[in-house]
């Protein structure tokens, strides 16, 4: 029937003229199985365009799937939450639960090690809550609180740790393994950028801090 064709490309029209990706394709999906309704009816069905019209709407269904699960709301713990705001602010909450998804939450004891002085960068980690000191061949040189970064200069350089970070009080932390964060900044470039704003940041508030010490 020549009416769902016209429908179709009604639909198509309307779809064009939406700034909001996820109703464009969800108008594009409709305007398809118009198109198929079309062709289905006619006379004689054309197999190559009811071909196609499936394709583009095998692909539109799965980024409309995709866009949905994006647009979901983000929900974060208690916890997750005070350390979003300790130290994550400026990336969105996606952004930040992307960040967690590779991370791992650890608890450490008083005087345990988290980084010794000239390890390879294979680990950065923020704390969540405690204190810990950082120290340079023995010497306390800063004390790390809850929403800051150790390991990070080594990630950000590639060089090995120019010192040591070792637990004050019982804490809690995420820590990501290098090759996995990297792999992670690599697929979304926009949060590389974000995150590297956050730790230089911290470096610059570590480096004020210890010229306040001494």
């Amino acid at each position: 029937m020549p009416i769902w064709f016209h429908v179709a490309n009604v639909l198509y029209v309307v779809s064009y003229l939406v700034t909001d990706m996820l109703w464009l394709r969800v108008l594009a999906v409709v305007g398809g199985f118009s198109s198929l309704t079309w062709a289905l009816t006619a006379a004689a069905p054309s197999v190559t365009l009811i071909g196609w019209t499936l394709v583009y709407n095998t692909i539109n269904v799965v980024q409309i799937a995709r866009l949905w699960h994006e647009r979901r709301p983000v929900r974060l713990t208690s916890e997750e939450q005070m350390l979003y705001t300790a130290a994550f602010r400026t990336l969105t909450l996606r952004e930040f639960q992307r960040l967690l998804a590779v991370g791992r939450w650890h608890e450490a004891p008083a005087k345990e090690m988290l980084i010794a002085q000239g390890a390879s960068a294979c680990e950065m980690l923020v704390l969540a809550s405690g204190r810990a000191a950082v120290k340079v061949n023995g010497r306390e040189v800063a004390m790390l609180q809850p929403g800051q970064f150790a390991g990070e200069m080594s990630f950000l350089t590639g060089a090995r740790t120019t010192a040591a970070v070792e637990v004050l009080e019982p804490v809690r932390f995420v820590a990501w393994a290098t090759e996995d964060l990297e792999r992670l900044l690599v697929k979304h470039p926009p949060l590389r950028t974000a995150l590297h704003l956050i730790l230089s940041r911290d470096l610059a508030a570590k480096v004020v801090g210890d010229r306040e010490r001494t």
